[in-house]
């Protein structure tokens, strides 16, 4: 693979124990979940934009000359990698002497991820560069939790632009730049992965090039069940990620969370008005199914707790699969993390909304002592593909091996794991991938090199009537915090009872409708829909 910098450090990385040393994202630190304090509360919104500028760098803790410890949490599947510490040094060996940063990787889990980092913001603890997978940043704006990057990234930004083109469209909200996104499809196709050799031995076939039925996909489900029986399960999901409804209808969700008003039909059919989809007979017939779904054993009777990632309950081998996205890669890179070859059941043909351009992004936090130095990393991370084959990889011969490098540029490449390790026992991968320019970093067997210019052809055909009517809008919901906390709570509360089908529908759903309706959603989707009128008015 062809390298920038460094060569050496990858093989070399066990080595730099002193640089190891100085992290503080290990073990013990990650679970008790809080890092260093900065020694007083988050900063406003304002004030942390200051303090990226010229005048706020000079001022700063870190002074020129001196290395500037940046605190970066990473969203992980499952346990703390083991050789989280190795990739940490192997990551300050090039940061330390580019741009003056000692990097300190702050593991936490992805279903955690929104909660945990606004405890530790409003907690005074260190913490600098942010995740804000899943979550996108409205949340975190309303809370004067993270800073504007307009003018850091005019000053310092010129590879991430270069990297992300269009898709920095993400990362705004109410016409300032908030986060970067790290995004390399500018489209979703959903349905769902089932492990291949039961797809073979039960004699099903799918195309990946069609697109099926919800009712195709229950006829695998009523085979597998029959030929497996109990303690076999078709669903594997969790009680934090179990909206299935959104992986078999297309859905806008306007920008922001899921459920607090969406554009149904994915805003593809020129609907513009905002609607709660958990009212609609739609999702009414949904919950019926999956608590049908759960009645046959399609779930496993924790469904609605476990909060193991599907992945992980794949690699049991007790479960069928689970429901993705199904755009160009995901086939190869679920079969390599699920330790299966998975089949591809496409169920909602590709489109394009703005939380797509979201769901992967970065933010500075207001509590900040150096954005500047913060900000000049961050570019860094789409400088210099090393970084980010290292924190979405590992170590080359210790985490994987290069199979092909063919003559792409950058660090393009095709990669295996390496020699004695599978996917259960890699000391290090991060199947998000949520770092840098995804472009140009390997992809994983059996991925070939094509996969390069599939990716950019299927960015490429996205057509204008498969991209949603709000397509560019983000709802502001400052002037509804409150209902927006109280109505994501209730969802928290309910959605992975209805979607495992824990619960009869004609109970539960009475009681969260009306607990979504105490909590305010009628007047969230009331300002919802004045913002994306006036919106439209000005396209």
């Amino acid at each position: 693979m062809k390298k920038r910098v460094l060569v050496s450090l990858l093989t070399g990385a066990m080595a730099v124990s002193l640089l190891a040393g100085c992290g503080k994202g290990g073990t013990d630190d990650a679970n008790a979940g809080g890092g260093q304090s900065t020694g007083g509360a988050a900063a406003g919104t304002e004030a942390g934009a200051d303090a990226g500028s010229d005048e706020g760098a000079g001022g700063s803790a870190a002074a020129d000359g001196e290395i500037y410890e940046v605190v970066m949490t990473i969203p992980v599947l499952g346990a703390e990698p083991s050789g989280l510490a190795d990739v940490e040094a192997a990551i300050n060996e090039i940061a330390e002497a580019e741009v003056g940063v000692h990097v300190t990787l702050y593991p936490i889990s992805a279903f955690d991820l929104s909660s945990q980092v606004n405890l530790m913001i409003t907690s005074g603890d260190k913490v600098d560069l942010i995740s804000t997978l899943f979550s996108g940043v409205s949340d975190y704006v309303n809370k004067n939790a993270i800073i504007p990057l307009d003018d850091l990234y005019a000053q310092y930004g010129a590879d991430i632009e270069k990297a992300e083109g269009i898709a920095m469209a993400g990362g705004y909200f109410d016409g300032k730049l908030y986060s970067i996104p790290s995004e390399e499809k500018w489209a979703r196709s959903y349905g769902f992965f089932a492990r291949t050799d039961i797809v073979e031995e039960l004699g099903f076939t799918f195309d990946i090039d069609k697109t099926y039925t919800v009712e195709d996909l229950e006829e695998l489900f009523a085979a597998y069940k029959e030929k497996y029986g109990d303690g076999y399960y078709c669903v594997a999901g969790t009680a934090s990620n179990s909206e299935f409804y959104q992986y078999m209808n297309a859905t806008d969700t306007l920008g922001g969370s899921y459920g607090t008003g969406v554009l149904p039909g994915g805003g593809l059919d020129g609907e513009t008005t905002v609607t709660n989809i958990f009212a609609t007979p739609e999702y009414q017939a949904h919950a019926e199914r999956m608590y049908d779904w759960a009645k046959k054993g399609y779930f496993s009777p924790d469904a609605s707790t476990n909060t193991d990632a599907g992945t992980v309950q794949v690699q049991s081998g007790f479960y069928l699969g689970s429901f993705s996205s199904t755009e160009t890669d995901m086939e190869s890179n679920l079969s390599r993390d699920c330790g299966y070859p998975m089949t591809t059941i496409n169920l909602v043909e590709p489109f394009a909304a703005t939380q797509m351009y979201t769901t992967t992004s970065w933010a500075i936090t207001s509590g900040c002592e150096n954005p500047e130095k913060t900000f000049q990393f961050l570019n860094l991370l789409y400088a210099d593909n090393d970084l980010d084959v290292m924190l979405t990889y590992g170590l080359e011969g210790t985490s994987y091996k290069v199979l092909d490098d063919g003559d792409e540029p950058g660090g393009r490449a095709v990669i295996d794991y390496a020699d004695g390790v599978d996917a259960a026992s890699t000391p290090y991968n991060m199947p998000l991938h949520v770092f840098g320019d995804k472009l140009s970093i390997p992809v994983f067997t059996p991925n070939e090199m094509s996969y390069y210019d599939m990716a950019e052809e299927f960015n490429n055909s996205i057509s204008d009537d498969r991209k949603s009517v709000a397509l560019g809008y983000v709802f502001n919901a400052t002037e509804v915090a409150a209902q927006q906390t109280a109505v994501s709570a209730v969802i928290q509360q309910y959605i992975g009872i209805v979607n495992c089908g824990a619960q009869d529908p004609a109970t539960v759903m009475p009681e969260f409708l009306k607990a979504l309706e105490d909590a305010g959603i009628d007047e969230i989707i009331a300002a919802n829909q004045a913002q994306l009128d006036a919106w439209l008015a000005e396209q």
